[in-house]
């Protein structure tokens, strides 16, 4: 409905510590497409 949410947002547990940088990365490129798409962009 017109929410995107990308990276630490989404809160993984993961052995990392923390550091998912290529899932905030590609979730914040599928948002951000997402996003644009919504606009008609």
């Amino acid at each position: 409905p017109g929410v995107f949410c990308a990276g630490e947002m989404l809160d993984w547990e993961a052995p990392t510590g923390g550091y998912l940088l290529t899932a905030c990365f590609a979730s914040g490129v599928v948002a951000a497409r997402g996003a644009l798409r919504r606009l008609g962009r």
